[in-house]
């Protein structure tokens, strides 16, 4: 990578000038922070080493330190150009092109490893996200802890980690409201049974109980929807779902019996945790485990987790309950383990939950959470450090909430009559995945989002989506029109690559060379939302090019086969980056539109 070529450089200039007497440190091993200047003007790469060494060197002056480093720096490079003094005393890095023109081989040799890296070799990192409540399908809202979830995996990936994927589901302590879901698909499938049903919010009776001749004879029972029963045209699906599995078999009131109940929680789950599922793979999500709450108490490892948390005293008994000793591990205050009626708490739960992740041999944890969640953070991570892990290898990323808007008017509704927005229903099926998924990572996940469904529906350029799918159709679009036409196939060991000098050729060159810094970036610092920029900027780039470098003869300008060469040599490097980018976000790269 340039950065470390040229890193290296200015730390063997720094030791050179403590050599010759020009300064002394204590530590010549200095850290080197390289930074893109906003302009061209400025040189290829910044660095304010200078600025940070006026401490330990005694010297006032920065740009005289700045001199004497670059007094050290080769006379002769493959590289540098030429380096200048700016300011308070930063030094300016003017790069050859020939470093550029090696770029190009090194995507051609790379292909779709280009960006990637070993720096996170040996780590083994399982990243938790969506998890939601499986009373409810996936929303708009999980939607954008699914997009970064999914894309932090693969750019861990990418930089050499084992990755697992993981979505856990609440089927345990959250038994209260699986009850009440439970209880209102089975009053939806005795309405579908015919029985007529009055919801409480609307005062109607959704059943039709009369005699088909006009009669009024009641022939069914009408029941009544609990006000706090859930709601939504996907409450209905299930029911019918069932209705079509099993008939009349839980006819009333059997279905509101112990044993219809206990099928309806089963069946009701079973078929939610499938419909997220299923709304998750069609955003393009894969998860690795579907982890089940339920399975930590079968298997007695919440049990066990409060043993071991009594053995190392950090629980206690108190009015009955038991008691973590979480304020003494960065919580606010105590938190109860078991209640006094001898039920775990949530707490005991997620110690247990988080313990068997690290028995699995991951040795680094990632949870997504809402923002609304962020009460959480403190209590989860007082039950980690109490079983004696090392916290520091618990992350929680908290999102910020993302809406919808149309036609400039908010989304508050979903299409079938619920308060939840669904991710498939309201935003994928309309505007498809490559949209939301792009939507969703234009920016930083720690900022409100908004995605406008008519302009991500439009295939113009307005659209960002839009825009960089087409940059890579374009590309692909020109190789096959060259090798229609007979043109020598790209080879950047073949190409005489010093022709590629005007400033649009360069640009884009220097934007390849940033690839693999901009994903160790984007992994490092959680922020998917850089790579998304980066397609972006590269479009916008390409499009100069082409305004100004033709690469194919035409009838108005001929070009020659050398430089033809050249930049079709260029094209298929800008092809294979763009590929490698959406691949990395889970979107599609076309090679037609």
């Amino acid at each position: 990578m340039i950065t470390d070529d040229l890193t290296a450089i200015i730390q063997a200039a720094i030791a050179s000038a403590i050599d010759s007497g020009d300064f002394s440190l204590p530590n010549a091993a200095i850290p080197i922070k390289l930074e893109k200047p906003a302009s061209k003007q400025h040189g290829d790469y910044s660095s304010n080493v200078a600025l940070t060494l006026k401490k330990d060197t005694g010297i006032v002056d920065s740009r005289e330190i700045a001199a004497r480093i670059i007094k050290h720096l080769p006379a002769e490079s493959n590289i540098l150009e030429r380096t200048e003094v700016a300011g308070p005393g930063f030094l300016n890095f003017y790069l050859k092109p020939d470093w550029l023109h090696e770029t190009l081989a090194t995507i051609e040799a790379q292909g779709s490893q280009y960006g990637g890296s070993s720096k996170r070799a040996g780590e083994r990192i399982l990243i938790e996200f969506v998890s939601a409540n499986p009373t409810g399908p996936i929303s708009v809202v999980n939607g954008r802890a699914a997009a970064l979830g999914d894309v932090l995996g693969s750019l861990f990936a990418s930089q050499g980690a084992l990755v697992g994927r993981e979505f856990y589901i609440n089927d345990a302590l959250n038994s209260l409201q699986l009850e009440k879901f439970a209880t209102s698909v089975a009053l939806r499938y005795l309405q579908e049974l015919g029985h007529p049903l009055v919801v409480p919010a609307t005062g109607l009776d959704e059943g039709d109980n009369t005699e088909p001749g006009g009669g009024t004879e009641v022939l069914k029972p009408t029941l009544e929807f609990p006000k706090d029963g859930y709601r939504g045209e996907y409450v209905r699906d299930i029911a019918r779902a069932v209705v079509a599995e099993i008939g009349t078999r839980f006819a009333y009131p059997a279905a509101l019996e112990a044993e219809g109940m206990a099928f309806f929680r089963s069946a009701t789950l079973s078929k939610m945790v499938e419909a997220q599922r299923l709304a998750l793979q069609a955003f393009g999500i894969e998860y690795d485990s579907w982890f089940y709450e339920s399975s930590l108490y079968e298997s007695g490892s919440v049990d066990r987790t409060i043993r071991l948390l009594r053995e190392r005293d950090m629980a206690y008994e108190k009015d009955g309950a038991l008691w973590l000793r979480s304020s003494v591990l960065g919580d606010e205050k105590d938190r109860v383990l078991v209640r006094s009626n001898e039920k775990a708490t949530y707490v005991a739960a997620d110690a247990a939950y988080h313990d068997n992740k690290f028995s699995r041999g991951y040795n680094h944890l990632i949870n997504i959470w809402g923002a609304d969640h962020h009460g959480y953070v403190a209590r989860l991570k007082a039950g980690v450090a109490a079983l004696g892990f090392d916290v520091s290898r618990l992350e929680i990323v908290l999102t910020q909430m993302v809406s919808l808007v149309r036609d400039g008017e908010a989304v508050i509704g979903g299409k079938r009559k619920g308060n939840v927005i669904e991710l498939q229903q309201d935003l994928v099926d309309e505007v498809g995945k490559d949209a939301a998924r792009f939507y969703f990572l234009l920016n930083s996940y720690e900022t409100p989002a908004t995605v406008d469904v008519e302009l991500a529906k439009k295939q113009s350029m307005d659209n960002p989506v839009y825009y960089v799918q087409y940059a890579h159709a374009r590309l692909c679009s020109i190789l096959a029109k060259a090798a229609a036409e007979g043109a020598e196939a790209p080879s950047a060991e073949g190409a005489n690559l010093s022709l590629l000098t005007h400033t649009a050729e360069l640009a884009v060159l220097r934007k390849l060379a940033d690839y693999p810094a901009e994903v160790t970036a984007a992994a490092d610092l959680y922020a998917p939302h850089r790579l998304t920029r980066y397609a972006m900027e590269m479009a916008g780039l390409l499009n100069v090019f082409y305004e100004n470098c033709r690469v194919l003869s035409g009838k108005d300008e001929q070009v020659s086969a050398e430089v033809t060469h050249a930049r079709l040599t260029l094209v298929n490097g800008a092809r294979i980056v763009l590929a490698n980018l959406l691949t990395l976000l889970g979107i599609g790269a076309p090679e037609k539109m």
